[in-house]
Protein backbone atom coordinates (compact mmCIF):
# COMPACT_ATOMS: atom_id res chain seq x y z
CA UNK A 1 0.00 0.00 0.00
CA UNK A 2 1.54 3.63 -1.05
CA UNK A 3 1.51 5.84 2.07
CA UNK A 4 3.47 8.38 0.07
CA UNK A 5 3.38 10.26 -3.20
CA UNK A 6 5.99 12.45 -4.34
CA UNK A 7 5.80 14.46 -7.46
CA UNK A 8 8.46 16.80 -9.22
CA UNK A 9 7.12 20.54 -10.26
CA UNK A 10 8.01 21.43 -14.00
CA UNK A 11 7.36 19.02 -16.69
CA UNK A 12 5.75 16.23 -14.08
CA UNK A 13 2.69 18.34 -12.91
CA UNK A 14 3.40 22.13 -14.55
CA UNK A 15 2.92 22.47 -18.27
CA UNK A 16 4.49 25.36 -19.98
CA UNK A 17 1.73 27.39 -18.28
CA UNK A 18 3.67 26.95 -15.26
CA UNK A 19 0.26 25.17 -14.11
CA UNK A 20 -0.67 22.02 -13.29
CA UNK A 21 -3.60 20.16 -15.06
CA UNK A 22 -7.03 19.78 -13.81
CA UNK A 23 -6.38 15.71 -13.44
CA UNK A 24 -3.35 16.25 -11.64
CA UNK A 25 -4.96 18.53 -9.28
CA UNK A 26 -7.72 16.56 -8.74
CA UNK A 27 -5.91 12.90 -8.81
CA UNK A 28 -3.54 15.00 -5.96
CA UNK A 29 -6.57 16.19 -4.14
CA UNK A 30 -7.92 12.31 -3.84
CA UNK A 31 -5.02 11.20 -2.75
CA UNK A 32 -5.18 14.12 0.58
CA UNK A 33 -8.87 13.05 0.97
CA UNK A 34 -7.42 9.60 0.94
CA UNK A 35 -5.38 10.03 3.75
CA UNK A 36 -1.93 9.53 1.53
CA UNK A 37 0.83 11.87 2.35
CA UNK A 38 1.95 14.13 -0.61
CA UNK A 39 5.01 15.75 -0.94
CA UNK A 40 6.12 18.31 -4.28
CA UNK A 41 9.76 17.77 -4.85
CA UNK A 42 11.79 20.54 -7.04
CA UNK A 43 15.00 22.71 -7.06
CA UNK A 44 12.67 25.94 -6.69
CA UNK A 45 13.08 27.46 -3.53
CA UNK A 46 9.89 27.10 -0.80
CA UNK A 47 8.04 29.79 -2.57
CA UNK A 48 7.92 29.13 -5.96
CA UNK A 49 7.98 25.54 -4.51
CA UNK A 50 4.43 26.57 -3.15
CA UNK A 51 2.95 29.50 -6.46
CA UNK A 52 1.56 26.40 -8.39
CA UNK A 53 -0.99 25.75 -5.59
CA UNK A 54 -1.80 28.99 -4.41
CA UNK A 55 -5.35 29.11 -6.06
CA UNK A 56 -6.20 26.20 -3.54
CA UNK A 57 -4.77 27.20 0.16
CA UNK A 58 -5.82 24.17 1.53
CA UNK A 59 -3.95 21.98 -0.81
CA UNK A 60 -0.99 23.73 -0.59
CA UNK A 61 -0.64 23.93 3.37
CA UNK A 62 -1.36 19.87 3.39
CA UNK A 63 1.97 19.69 1.10
CA UNK A 64 5.00 18.53 2.31
CA UNK A 65 8.13 20.72 -0.04
CA UNK A 66 10.99 19.64 -0.94
CA UNK A 67 12.84 22.78 -2.18
CA UNK A 68 16.44 23.00 -3.58
CA UNK A 69 16.64 19.61 -4.74
CA UNK A 70 15.55 18.25 -1.90
CA UNK A 71 18.36 20.94 0.26
CA UNK A 72 15.29 21.62 2.53
CA UNK A 73 12.45 20.06 3.30
CA UNK A 74 8.90 21.31 4.84
CA UNK A 75 6.12 19.62 6.64
CA UNK A 76 2.63 20.68 6.09
CA UNK A 77 1.66 23.91 7.80
CA UNK A 78 0.16 22.71 11.38
CA UNK A 79 -1.66 25.36 13.66
CA UNK A 80 -0.21 28.15 10.83
CA UNK A 81 3.28 27.35 10.74
CA UNK A 82 5.77 25.01 9.35
CA UNK A 83 8.15 23.00 10.19
CA UNK A 84 11.55 22.88 8.95
CA UNK A 85 11.88 19.09 9.12
CA UNK A 86 15.28 18.81 7.04
CA UNK A 87 18.39 21.17 5.87
CA UNK A 88 21.66 20.57 4.43
CA UNK A 89 23.28 23.81 3.37
CA UNK A 90 26.84 24.09 1.11
CA UNK A 91 29.68 23.64 3.12
CA UNK A 92 31.20 27.15 3.90
CA UNK A 93 34.51 25.99 2.85
CA UNK A 94 33.25 24.78 -0.45
CA UNK A 95 30.74 27.28 -0.83
CA UNK A 96 33.83 30.45 -0.86
CA UNK A 97 35.46 27.75 -3.31
CA UNK A 98 32.59 27.77 -5.62
CA UNK A 99 31.94 31.45 -5.43
CA UNK A 100 35.75 32.13 -6.58
CA UNK A 101 35.88 29.29 -9.44
CA UNK A 102 32.51 31.35 -10.91
CA UNK A 103 35.09 34.48 -9.98
CA UNK A 104 37.88 33.84 -12.09
CA UNK A 105 35.94 32.75 -15.07
CA UNK A 106 33.69 35.37 -15.10
CA UNK A 107 30.69 33.19 -15.00
CA UNK A 108 27.64 34.03 -14.39
CA UNK A 109 26.03 32.79 -10.76
CA UNK A 110 23.03 33.12 -9.14
CA UNK A 111 23.01 33.19 -5.27
CA UNK A 112 20.03 31.13 -3.49
CA UNK A 113 19.51 33.04 -0.35
CA UNK A 114 17.73 31.59 2.68
CA UNK A 115 17.02 33.29 5.76
CA UNK A 116 14.81 31.73 8.56
CA UNK A 117 14.79 34.35 11.67
CA UNK A 118 11.78 35.15 14.06
CA UNK A 119 9.99 37.07 11.19
CA UNK A 120 9.80 33.72 9.09
CA UNK A 121 11.84 32.30 5.96
CA UNK A 122 13.15 35.11 3.98
CA UNK A 123 14.17 34.02 -0.13
CA UNK A 124 15.75 35.60 -2.73
CA UNK A 125 17.68 34.57 -6.01
CA UNK A 126 20.68 37.19 -6.35
CA UNK A 127 22.84 37.14 -9.45
CA UNK A 128 26.15 38.78 -10.30
CA UNK A 129 24.90 40.52 -12.92
CA UNK A 130 21.93 39.73 -15.97
CA UNK A 131 23.41 38.10 -19.23
CA UNK A 132 21.66 36.09 -22.17
CA UNK A 133 21.70 32.86 -20.34
CA UNK A 134 20.39 34.45 -17.32
CA UNK A 135 17.74 36.06 -19.21
CA UNK A 136 16.93 32.89 -21.35
CA UNK A 137 16.76 31.14 -17.79
CA UNK A 138 14.34 33.66 -15.78
CA UNK A 139 11.95 33.65 -19.02
CA UNK A 140 11.68 29.71 -19.35
CA UNK A 141 11.10 28.92 -15.08
CA UNK A 142 9.67 32.73 -14.56
CA UNK A 143 12.24 33.12 -12.06
CA UNK A 144 13.20 36.69 -10.70
CA UNK A 145 16.32 38.05 -9.13
CA UNK A 146 17.59 40.78 -7.62
CA UNK A 147 21.36 41.86 -9.56
CA UNK A 148 24.02 43.12 -7.12
CA UNK A 149 27.41 43.47 -8.85
CA UNK A 150 28.90 43.40 -5.48
CA UNK A 151 27.54 40.12 -4.75
CA UNK A 152 30.93 37.48 -4.81
CA UNK A 153 32.71 40.20 -2.93
CA UNK A 154 29.50 40.51 0.03
CA UNK A 155 29.70 36.46 0.14
CA UNK A 156 34.00 36.28 0.52
CA UNK A 157 33.00 39.19 3.54
CA UNK A 158 30.81 36.40 5.07
CA UNK A 159 28.20 39.32 4.60
CA UNK A 160 25.73 36.23 3.02
CA UNK A 161 25.72 32.99 4.44
CA UNK A 162 26.58 29.59 2.80
CA UNK A 163 23.23 28.90 0.83
CA UNK A 164 21.28 25.25 0.00
CA UNK A 165 21.97 25.48 -3.60
CA UNK A 166 24.09 27.85 -5.76
CA UNK A 167 23.56 27.84 -9.76
CA UNK A 168 26.29 28.44 -12.29
CA UNK A 169 25.40 29.82 -16.03
CA UNK A 170 28.31 28.86 -18.19
CA UNK A 171 28.22 30.46 -21.55
CA UNK A 172 26.03 28.89 -24.02
CA UNK A 173 27.22 25.64 -25.53
CA UNK A 174 29.89 25.28 -22.28
CA UNK A 175 27.95 23.13 -19.41
CA UNK A 176 29.40 19.88 -19.92
CA UNK A 177 33.15 20.88 -20.06
CA UNK A 178 31.75 23.26 -16.94
CA UNK A 179 30.44 20.01 -15.55
CA UNK A 180 33.75 17.98 -16.23
CA UNK A 181 36.05 20.41 -14.83
CA UNK A 182 33.71 20.87 -11.63
CA UNK A 183 34.09 16.87 -11.00
CA UNK A 184 37.43 17.15 -11.56
CA UNK A 185 38.25 19.80 -8.97
CA UNK A 186 35.35 19.00 -6.18
CA UNK A 187 34.48 15.49 -7.16
CA UNK A 188 32.22 14.22 -4.62
CA UNK A 189 32.15 17.40 -2.77
CA UNK A 190 29.23 18.66 -4.39
CA UNK A 191 26.09 17.51 -5.97
CA UNK A 192 24.99 18.53 -9.25
CA UNK A 193 22.06 18.79 -11.00
CA UNK A 194 21.01 19.91 -14.19
CA UNK A 195 17.25 20.16 -14.59
CA UNK A 196 16.96 22.94 -16.75
CA UNK A 197 19.72 22.86 -19.82
CA UNK A 198 22.58 25.27 -19.53
CA UNK A 199 21.86 25.79 -15.53
CA UNK A 200 24.17 23.48 -13.14
CA UNK A 201 22.79 23.30 -9.49
CA UNK A 202 25.14 22.75 -7.23
CA UNK A 203 23.75 21.18 -3.48
CA UNK A 204 25.89 19.49 -0.30
CA UNK A 205 27.09 16.62 -1.39
CA UNK A 206 24.45 14.43 0.42
CA UNK A 207 21.56 16.54 -0.79
CA UNK A 208 19.45 14.98 -3.69
CA UNK A 209 15.67 14.38 -3.96
CA UNK A 210 16.15 10.62 -2.54
CA UNK A 211 17.20 12.06 0.28
CA UNK A 212 14.54 14.24 1.37
CA UNK A 213 12.19 11.75 0.07
CA UNK A 214 13.75 9.34 2.79
CA UNK A 215 13.56 11.85 5.31
CA UNK A 216 10.00 12.36 4.62
CA UNK A 217 8.77 8.58 4.75
CA UNK A 218 10.88 8.16 8.06
CA UNK A 219 8.29 11.40 9.14
CA UNK A 220 5.37 9.71 8.56
CA UNK A 221 6.61 6.48 9.67
CA UNK A 222 6.51 4.96 6.06
CA UNK A 223 9.19 2.12 4.44
CA UNK A 224 10.49 3.21 1.25
CA UNK A 225 9.20 0.36 -0.64
CA UNK A 226 5.51 2.17 0.37
CA UNK A 227 6.11 5.36 -1.89
CA UNK A 228 5.69 6.28 -5.05
CA UNK A 229 7.68 9.10 -6.91
CA UNK A 230 6.97 10.60 -10.40
CA UNK A 231 9.55 12.94 -12.34
CA UNK A 232 11.10 13.38 -15.56
CA UNK A 233 14.31 15.52 -14.96
CA UNK A 234 18.00 14.20 -14.08
CA UNK A 235 17.65 15.98 -10.65
CA UNK A 236 15.07 13.48 -9.92
CA UNK A 237 16.46 10.29 -10.70
CA UNK A 238 17.86 9.67 -6.59
CA UNK A 239 14.09 9.79 -5.63
CA UNK A 240 12.86 7.81 -8.52
CA UNK A 241 15.52 5.01 -7.41
CA UNK A 242 14.74 5.24 -3.65
CA UNK A 243 11.26 5.25 -4.11
CA UNK A 244 9.05 1.14 -4.16
CA UNK A 245 7.52 2.84 -7.02
CA UNK A 246 9.44 5.28 -9.43
CA UNK A 247 8.07 6.32 -12.57
CA UNK A 248 9.73 8.22 -15.56
CA UNK A 249 7.27 10.77 -17.48
CA UNK A 250 7.68 10.09 -21.00
CA UNK A 251 8.64 13.56 -22.03
CA UNK A 252 11.79 12.98 -19.75
CA UNK A 253 14.93 13.79 -22.30
CA UNK A 254 16.86 11.07 -24.02
CA UNK A 255 19.62 11.07 -21.44
CA UNK A 256 17.02 10.24 -18.33
CA UNK A 257 15.56 7.96 -20.29
CA UNK A 258 18.38 5.77 -20.52
CA UNK A 259 19.73 6.07 -17.37
CA UNK A 260 16.96 4.47 -16.03
CA UNK A 261 16.52 1.88 -18.48
CA UNK A 262 16.78 -1.49 -16.90
CA UNK A 263 16.27 -0.06 -13.15
CA UNK A 264 12.88 -0.85 -12.28
CA UNK A 265 11.59 2.02 -13.36
CA UNK A 266 8.19 2.44 -14.31
CA UNK A 267 6.93 4.68 -17.18
CA UNK A 268 4.07 6.88 -17.67
CA UNK A 269 2.30 9.54 -20.19
CA UNK A 270 3.55 12.48 -21.79
CA UNK A 271 2.50 15.37 -19.49
CA UNK A 272 0.19 16.63 -22.46
CA UNK A 273 -1.50 13.31 -21.88
CA UNK A 274 -1.63 13.85 -17.91
CA UNK A 275 1.22 11.30 -17.18
CA UNK A 276 0.86 11.81 -13.92
CA UNK A 277 -2.46 11.72 -12.72
CA UNK A 278 -2.26 8.23 -14.98
CA UNK A 279 0.30 7.06 -12.74
CA UNK A 280 -1.14 8.04 -9.46
CA UNK A 281 -4.62 6.62 -10.73
CA UNK A 282 -2.81 3.26 -11.83
CA UNK A 283 -0.73 2.83 -9.22
CA UNK A 284 -2.73 3.89 -5.94
CA UNK A 285 -6.17 5.06 -6.41
CA UNK A 286 -6.97 2.00 -8.80
CA UNK A 287 -4.94 -0.34 -6.96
Amino acid sequence: MVKLVAFDLDGTILNHNNTPSDASMAAICELLDRGVAVASMSGRNFERNQIPFLSTPSVADALYAGCYNGAMVFAPKTNGTRQLMHEQRLPDDIFLSLIQYADERLMNFVYCRCDINREGLCEVYITDRMTKMSRAVATMTNMVYEVDADLAQRIRAKELAASPKIMLLPKPGHADETVDELKSIFGDQIYMAWAVAGRIEIMHPNVNKGAALTAIANHIGSRLDEVMAVGDGNNDLPMLRAAGTGVLMHNADAATHRAVAGKNILQTDHIENDGFAKAVRRYVLEK
